[in-house]
């Protein structure tokens, strides 16, 4: 993986999945080269100066589509509020939600989002979910072509959000003719963010809310709709295509078999364990709704798919990078194995050869994409 700091997993992390997302390497530069002289340890100091500087160029970039606007020059400022957009959430990111700026910078970068998807004159519409009292925030993108199309349910991982899966997806996905839901689920982007919905385990619940509404449109293949997801994901994907059986197949990039397992190796490995975001515990605590270490456990332990992989009836397609940091690898095993019922269930572990070796294979994401559409695609043949 491309490592512009040294020795600060959380930051990389970061720098590689904003230069995948479309982020100007110079502007990297610009936002991160002053942030290397703060020490690793001081992770208050860091995170707020890593909000300032991504802050900044979110702010540079809202100037700049102002002024294409102005000009009436609307892909130009559709493009620049889009990557405004991708840099303002990335100064989100890691700020604790005390932080009454992670809210602020989250509301400019769905607002710059929005807007550039708009004056891009991308074929996405920004819909609303129901779910319970509430709903789910998501992005519906058509597939190209006026047809009836399949569908892909996107759903996020534990420090992720819908945008991002756009950024990664909407395109590529349109082009070879599947349709996309974005969907923020419980847990996570503007149904944690905006709404207050904390994770839900069982999350065949939102994924059969997303179906519920995708049925209700004409031009999505009921048939040919199956559920995309990464990371946490890993266990929220194959969960929902468990026990929401008009889920027609399921892929996964980085497989996420058992939450207690992923905390034993974090202990195991203290301070060396990379944590995708600079305070984890924090993060937990707020994506789960617990206040407790406790709390937090007992969560962990129901994060499983023990007991639960085996009702799987759909393909099954799990990519699992070969030396993921964050993430066992034998995860992708253990749910290939315990999904005895899926047909057509299929590993990929990715090594050095392929690329992609890192978590969620962030470090090669095209190859992933790919080899998930090209799955889908054989899969869709077939049904």
């Amino acid at each position: 993986m491309f490592e512009y700091f040294e020795d600060n997993y959380p930051w990389n992390l970061a720098i590689v999945t904003a230069l995948e997302m479309g982020a100007v390497a110079s502007d990297i530069d610009t936002a991160c080269r002053k942030l290397r002289s703060i020490p690793k340890d001081d992770v208050i100091k860091a995170i707020l100066a890593w909000a300032d500087a991504w802050s900044s160029l979110g702010e540079r970039l809202f100037r700049q589509a102002q002024s294409d606007e102005a000009g009436h020059h609307y892909r130009s400022a559709g493009e620049k509020y889009l990557r405004g957009s991708l840099y303002y959430l990335m100064a989100e990111r890691p700020l604790t939600h005390k932080d009454s700026r992670k809210k602020e910078c989250y509301q400019k970068g769905i607002s710059m989002f929005r807007k550039g998807v708009e004056l891009r004159s991308d074929s996405a519409e920004f819909v609303e979910i129901p779910y319970g009292n509430s709903f789910l925030p998501a992005v519906f993108v058509k597939a190209q072509g006026n047809k009836v199309a399949p569908c892909i349910i996107n759903f996020n991982g534990f420090d992720w959000i819908k945008e991002f899966n756009y950024f990664l997806l909407a395109l590529d996905n349109s082009r070879r003719g599947f349709s996309s839901l974005f969907c923020d689920q419980p847990g996570s982007g503007g149904a944690l963010r905006l709404h207050g919905i904390t994770a839900e385990l069982a999350s065949e619940k939102p994924a059969a809310a997303c179906i519920d509404y995708l049925e209700t449109r004409r031009d999505v293949d009921r048939n040919k709709i199956g559920i995309h997801a990464a990371s946490l994901g890993g266990y929220y994907a194959p969960r929902a295509a468990a026990f929401e059986k008009r889920l027609s197949f399921c892929a996964v990039s980085g497989a996420f078999y058992d939450g207690l397992d992923v905390m034993r190796m974090r202990a195991e490995k203290g301070k060396d364990y990379a944590q995708s975001v600079p305070d984890a515990d924090d993060q937990v605590m707020w994506v789960t709704g617990c206040d407790s270490m406790a709390g937090i456990m007992d969560f962990l332990a129901k994060t499983t798919l023990k007991g639960v992989a085996e009702h799987i009836q759909c393909p099954l397609l799990i990519i699992h990078g070969g030396a993921d940091r964050q993430i066992p690898i034998n995860h992708g095993q253990l749910t290939y194995d315990a999904a005895i019922n899926s047909p057509n269930r299929k590993l990929v572990v990715l090594g050095q050869e392929d690329g992609g070796i890192e978590h969620c294979s962030i470090d090669n994401f095209p190859l992933v994409r790919e080899i998930t559409a090209d799955w889908i695609s054989d899969m869709l043949k077939k049904l």
